[in-house]
């Protein structure tokens, strides 16, 4: 999935971010999804031009832990059957705060 370069075309997507550390070679984002398009995260940051580390489908030169650099630390969503609420929640990975 791409961005459209026709505004016309495309569907509204939001991202929010906050950097939360950061060096000469990378940093370390909070990132909110006020909507949830495929790939929004990885499109959002290429677009900008700043390609999420270990991404090479999304123009990323770099893979400094041999992975994608995204994480979910938290995921929230109602259950589609019961309507629950549910939460669930990880740190982010030791391998990402080393870079720092």
């Amino acid at each position: 999935m791409q961005s459209s370069q026709d505004p016309a075309k495309g569907k509204l997507a939001i991202t929010r971010f906050t950097t939360v550390k950061s060096n000469t070679s990378y940093s370390l984002l909070q990132v909110k999804l006020e909507t949830g398009k495929k790939n929004q995260i990885r499109v959002h940051m290429q677009d900008i031009g700043h390609s999420i580390a270990g991404d090479k489908k999304y123009g990323a030169v770099t893979s400094p832990v041999r992975r994608l650099c995204l994480h979910a630390t938290v995921l929230a969503f109602t259950h589609p059957v019961t309507g629950k609420p549910l939460r669930f929640e990880s740190k982010v990975p030791h391998e990402f705060l080393r870079l720092f």
